[in-house]
């Protein structure tokens, strides 16, 4: 409980966002994809026909702290806000099936290549949640793009993106997210151009 003649510190600065992205796009699904050496978040919208409208791109290490973010913030919501109701089963893609599944997507070329994130924050109201994946490389930070999601579909988000993890570390082993470790501040690597 915070003294009320003691004033609270403003929140961090938020990083810088594109116009475009500023406004964030509303998600209605997720699909999860992950290699030895990166996730793949491909976000969709739409109702009769899917479409993939944003695509990051993440280390496991980070795809890990992912998680307990998205976890740490969705237990502060339901502290304000209430539980939210059990959610459905998540649906596995069976083998051959997810070049079926993008078969079925409209997947326009400047969302195909994606956008690579190592720093996420995460916000919500009572009735959204807003992902803001960011980039976090010297001289600025930078939002690379901004998804929005119902509380249902966050919860969604979470076991999806959790089940891809613990497939991940039962195949290839624990991943190292640096959580277990204090964090040390980072110092900036420059290199001269002279």
């Amino acid at each position: 409980m915070s003294d009320p003649d003691v004033p609270s510190s403003p929140p961090p600065p938020q990083p810088p966002a594109d116009p475009v992205i500023a406004h964030g796009i509303y998600s209605t699904g997720l699909i999860v994809i992950h290699t030895r050496d990166e996730f793949m978040l491909d976000f969709l919208s739409g109702l009769d026909v899917p479409k993939l409208v944003g695509r990051v791109l993440a280390t496991p290490a980070h795809a890990k702290r992912m998680v307990r973010a998205l976890m740490e913030n969705l237990a502060r919501y339901e502290q304000s806000y209430g539980a939210l109701p059990p959610q459905v089963e998540n649906s596995r893609a069976k083998p051959g099936q997810v070049k079926d599944i993008y078969s079925q997507l409209q997947i326009s070329t400047h969302v195909l290549g994606g956008t690579f994130s190592n720093s996420l924050t995460v916000k919500h109201a009572q009735d959204v949640f807003v992902m803001d994946f960011i980039i976090n490389f010297p001289p600025v930070a930078k939002i690379n793009a901004r998804f929005l999601a119902s509380p249902g579909h966050f919860r969604r988000i979470i076991s999806v993106l959790g089940d891809n993890l613990s497939q991940y570390e039962e195949r290839f082993g624990k991943i190292d997210d640096g959580g277990s470790q204090p964090p040390q501040a980072q110092q900036p690597l420059w290199i001269s151009l002279n």
